[in-house]
């Protein structure tokens, strides 16, 4: 459904931070299609950059005859109409960003060819959409730090309900749902001086389930926690950015394990702060020093790295990675602020579900 895109990607091996010792961001070189790259089998194809209208939608002669009759230019835009999203999801072909400076959700609806947004109309304005996710219904579930509401609605933006926020959340900037949707889980980064850094799950009514953490660095506490994804069996995964790691929990709140650590390699984090989880349980975490997505099988072990810091907005090339999705095909979807772009990656190789291989030697 995605359009494809003739630029060739350059893979890299390894994570390297903006500010090791001896190492810039890397100049514009001869690119390869896939990562990793060969001998490795590839894993993912770099297959569309999503920004404007022209990325997914095409004129025929006669819509462009038409268009000219109108006095209408005879193409479609290609001006870039995301700016500085804070969060993005996916699902059937429709790409969704929320955009706090429109105050608004902004959709790429790839199957229908069209863009537009929804949270511009009375009773159900947004103010500014912090954060996003998305339940096996399609059930769209948007965090407005502002009016500190959780909005749900459907596919097409069209109101469902909303799950007003208590003063116990201090400073909400994720969300993460569950399948069926009866659990919504709020992280809250609280505030840099206070020890309220925490995570709450909450019922669709509002009514609390449980409470994780307090700051700190031990399992099941947080520091300057950001962002938060379930599996299909149910395993929240949480970004704890401050700790540098990944905690893991079952889906009534018990610590399960933990995954990361600071450090130059692959499989250390600098700034971890995106995460989504594929279906067959494998954690894609965007970090936003390396400005590359580690991939990780659903106990923790490294899979591959993809993407790396970059001076041009070629594909695979970031400088300010600021968000990342998954959706059911297994496509990865991935948001820098500084080319203000979204990348498409999609599956390659046997299954062309996810990538199933073994480790890499450290």
């Amino acid at each position: 459904m995605l359009l494809a895109c003739l630029t060739l990607v350059l893979a890299t091996a390894a994570c390297v931070p903006s500010k090791r010792p001896g190492v810039s961001a890397t100049k514009a070189s001869q690119p390869i299609r896939v990562w990793p790259q060969p001998p490795d089998p590839p894993r993912f194809e770099f297959e569309a950059i999503l920004r404007s209208a022209a990325d997914i939608s095409t004129v025929s002669d006669d819509e462009r005859w038409q268009r000219a009759l109108r006095g209408l230019a005879g193409e479609v835009s290609d001006a870039p109409v995301i700016s500085r999203p804070t969060a993005i999801a996916s699902r059937h072909g429709r790409v969704y960003a929320a955009e706090p400076a429109v105050k608004a959700i902004t959709v790429f609806d790839i199957p229908r060819r069209k863009i537009f947004r929804f949270g511009l109309r009375e009773p159900n304005l947004l103010k500014r959409p912090q954060a996003l996710a998305i339940d096996e219904m399609n059930r769209v579930y948007v965090l407005d730090s502002a009016l500190r509401k959780v909005l749900v609605f459907d596919d097409i933006g069209l109101f469902r309900f909303e799950i007003p926020l208590g003063p116990e959340l201090v400073n909400p900037v994720g969300i993460a749902a569950s399948g069926d949707g009866q659990t919504i889980y709020l992280v809250d980064r609280g505030n840099v001086d206070a020890d309220d850094h925490k995570l709450l799950a909450l019922a669709p009514d509002g009514k609390r389930r449980f409470r994780l953490g307090r700051r700190g660095g031990k399992p099941g506490e947080f520091n300057i926690p950001l962002a938060a994804a379930t599996a299909p069996d149910g395993t929240l995964y949480v970004v704890d950015s401050g700790n540098f790691r990944i905690q893991a929990f079952s889906a009534t709140g018990e610590f399960k394990f933990e995954f990361g650590g600071i450090g130059t390699g692959i499989g250390n984090f600098s700034r971890p702060r995106a995460i989504a989880v594929d279906r067959d349980g494998n954690i894609y975490v965007g970090d936003g020093g390396f400005n590359n997505i580690q991939i990780f099988n659903s106990t923790g072990q490294l899979l591959m790295p993809l993407g790396r810091l970059a001076r041009d907005a070629g594909p695979g090339h970031f400088a300010l990675l600021a968000g990342l999705a998954v959706d059911e095909t297994g496509r990865i979807y991935v948001l820098d602020h500084y080319f203000r772009k979204i990348e498409v990656y999609r599956p390659v190789g046997p299954g062309a579900a996810s990538p199933k291989t073994q480790a890499p030697e450290q």
